[in-house]
């Protein structure tokens, strides 16, 4: 009987640019499985990791989407569009209780508006705080509600239209208006690609590795997002697994996955916490380094030994390592 080589599974920490958008290797397979693996993790991944987004928004003293805005540059296509990208790092236990929540903005500034200053209710924890959202020149001229939702892939405003209508009676509101329905891109994965290669091509045994890039929006790590769409495949492969007992199998195979509920302090320890320019960053990388424990012994002359980093590198490194070190004396 053939035995089968034990396949092997690691990050490409010099292609990573950060823990949202990294790539992965997965080797030996055989011939065939890298394409396999690859079309199949890149659609799940892609099409059924769930997340949360804008399904309405209420803008006070607004019936539809055509109605005219004192005091705001924006027109109110303009600022819907802005809002439904509005994102929000994803816990299924905040979700488990109640499916639908609330953050709002209540007019209590004007000049340029951006997702850092919506208020959310429930704690929900916006991803992208420096999406722009709209231009008021008054205080109180801009007034709205944004209510949330989790799901999986896109759904389209007519979907959500009749949603609407139907948890209507459920919406708490602190303003009046009409609650306007937006597209709603649940998928928190931008971009996901693979590439079968071979490994072995000179052996009569042709073996291949994958290789695996993925991009998420910053509400869940490259790593989990990974892990995610394996399982679902586990779980749906698994009911075929058993033909016998297929009825008997549960529907939590298909749950959502717990998520860490903060993933920024994973991201504490990594160089790229420093933020640090390209070049830097990639000569740190280059010579092994990719944690700031791994460089925070190192002296000046270390430093310029590293290849690549010239006196304006080290500078710089020298003195975003200081003050990362200042900024986190009480949290050890």
């Amino acid at each position: 009987m053939k035995k089968h080589a034990k396949v092997y599974y690691s990050e490409n920490l010099v292609e990573q640019v950060n823990e949202f958008e990294t790539s992965f290797e997965i080797k030996p397979l055989e011939r065939g499985l890298g394409n396999t693996l690859g079309n199949a993790l890149r659609r799940t991944v892609l099409s059924s990791i769930p997340s949360c987004a804008v399904f309405g928004v209420k803008i006070e003293g607004i019936k539809h989407e055509f109605t005219v805005l004192d005091d705001v540059i924006e027109d109110v296509v303009t600022i819907l569009n802005n809002l439904k990208r509005v994102r929000f790092f994803y816990n299924p236990s905040v979700f488990s209780q109640n499916s639908i929540h609330v953050a709002s903005f209540l007019g209590q500034k004007a000049g340029q508006i951006y997702a850092r200053d919506i208020e959310s209710h429930s704690g929900l924890k916006i991803v992208n705080p420096d999406l722009y959202i709209a231009d008021v020149s008054k205080v109180g001229a801009l007034k709205f509600e944004l209510f949330i939702t989790n799901g999986k892939g896109f759904v389209d405003f007519e979907t959500n239209k009749k949603y609407v209508n139907e948890v209507i009676s459920l919406l708490e509101s602190q303003i009046e208006g009409s609650v306007l329905a937006v597209d709603s891109d649940f998928s928190p994965v931008l971009n996901a690609n693979y590439q079968a290669v071979e490994i072995n091509s000179a052996s009569p045994i042709i073996e291949e590795k994958l290789n695996f890039s993925i991009k998420t929006d910053g509400s869940i790590f490259a790593k989990d997002a990974l892990s995610q769409g394996a399982k679902i495949l586990i779980a749906h492969l698994n009911l075929l697994a058993d033909v016998e007992n297929l009825n008997k199998f549960s529907a939590d195979f298909f749950g959502d996955q717990e998520i860490k509920e903060e993933p920024i302090r994973r991201f504490s320890n990594s160089i790229d916490a420093l933020d640090l320019s390209v070049r830097s960053l990639n000569a740190l990388r280059r010579a092994q380094y990719y944690k700031i424990s791994d460089i925070e012994k190192l002296s000046q002359d270390d430093f310029e030994n590293i290849k690549n980093l010239g006196r304006k590198s080290v500078q710089e490194i020298m003195e975003k390592l200081q003050n990362y070190k200042n900024e986190n004396k009480g949290e050890n």
